[in-house]
Order: structure tokens, then sequence, then C-alpha cells
């Protein structure tokens, strides 16, 4: 999947389907990412620069260099950021909800997926690529409407555990950042400690030196 296949699906399959004022789920694939008008980079000459922060309203003075001009662009480049998909489906009165990174359990299609996958590997007895297909196309077939509302559901009522939760996750955080403190304190004494003079890796080499050179007993081996 690449943008441009995205945005074909968007516009032809997706949008037509929606009702009113919808709310469009997105995880974060690049291609959900795809900025509508980026900032300028480095590299960029100095009269796309002066437009950019022109058309954003972004004071600057006529005689700044480009390093100046970037480093104004830099700091506010994360305020003026906006996305492809955004615009295209703000255009139809519709919204876009990010997912937070790395959180499939938040996503119904990762679930939906994992249903895919599990029915796949308990039918796929030849392991044949013709097969994965068609056991794929087999389920998507039969996942109707109260199967995708369960796994709904199911998103909900993690969210739900999520929530209940934040205040522990915040004081167990609290407490590892204090106890993490103490311990490198605790290390900094065990090494203050172990610094009085005494070589134990020298004692230790000397006595397994001693060992060593010692002759073995007869009828024995060393």
């Amino acid at each position: 999947m690449n943008y441009l296949n995205y945005e074909k699906w968007l516009r032809c399959q997706l949008l037509p389907n929606l009702p009113p004022n919808s709310v469009v789920v997105v995880n974060n694939a690049s291609y959900h990412y795809k900025q509508s008008d980026p900032a300028p980079t480095a590299n960029a000459k100095k009269v796309y620069m002066k437009k950019w922060l022109q058309e954003k309203e972004i004071p600057y003075d006529e005689n700044m260099l480009k390093p100046q001009l970037f480093s104004l662009i830099k700091a506010h480049k994360e305020q003026h950021k906006t996305y492809s998909i955004d615009k295209i489906l703000s255009n139809h009165n519709h919204s876009v909800l990010r997912l937070p990174p790395y959180h499939p359990d938040l996503n119904p299609i990762e679930m939906a997926w994992a249903a895919i996958k599990g029915y796949v590997s308990s039918k796929n007895v030849d392991w044949s690529t013709g097969k994965v297909i068609e056991l794929v196309k087999e389920k998507v077939a039969v996942m109707g409407a109260p199967e995708w509302g369960r796994i709904c559901q199911k998103i909900k009522d993690i969210e739900a555990e999520y929530v209940k939760s934040d205040h522990v996750v915040d004081l167990v955080t609290d407490e590892f950042v204090i106890f993490a403190d103490d311990d490198c304190d605790t290390d900094e004494e065990s090494s203050d400690d172990d610094d009085d003079g005494h070589d134990y890796d020298s004692e230790k080499t000397i006595k397994n030196t001693s060992s060593a050179s010692a002759d073995p007993r007869p009828g024995t081996s060393s």
C-alpha cells in the first residue's frame, strides 16, 4: 500500500459510504501521515522559506540568512503541520483520529487480522500460498457486522481499563524513578567503599596463580 492507492480507495470507496460527520480512526502507517503542505527543509531556497513563513503569517526579517530562516521554520512547523487525508476528509465534514504509536490493542483492525491469521493457521494444512489466499478471502467473507461489533466493543473495554489504570501507571512510574535514583546513590557509595586501596582482583590472581603452580600429588592429574 502507498499513498496514491490509499487516496484512491479513500475517495472512491470510503467517502461514498461514510455516514455524515464521521470520525475515521487511522493507525501509524506512513500513508496516513503524508503532509499536504510540508515545511521547507534546510536545503530549500530562501524564496521558498520566505513564502512558507508568509503563508503561515510568521514574521521574519528580510535580511535574515538561510540558517536563521530555517531555525524560525523549525520553531513553528509542528503547529502548522497538516496531513493530506485530514484535508480530504475535512472537506467532506469528517474528522480523523490517530491511534497512539505502538498500541495495536486499541486498533480493531489488528484484532480482525489476528482472527483471520488464526483461522488461516488452523486450516492451512498444505502450507501453500494459494491456499492461504483462499482461506483469507473465506474468513473475510464470513466476518460480518456482529463479529466486527464484538471486536469494537472489546477495544472499548480495553480503552476503559487503560483509563482506570492511568493513575496507577503514574504512581508506579514515580516510584520507579525514585528507586532508580536510590540505586544510583547506592552504587556510588559501594564504589567509594571499594576504593580503599585493596586490589581484590590482584588478590584473586595471586591465589589462582599459586594454586596453578603447586605440584599435583602423585597419581592425580592436574
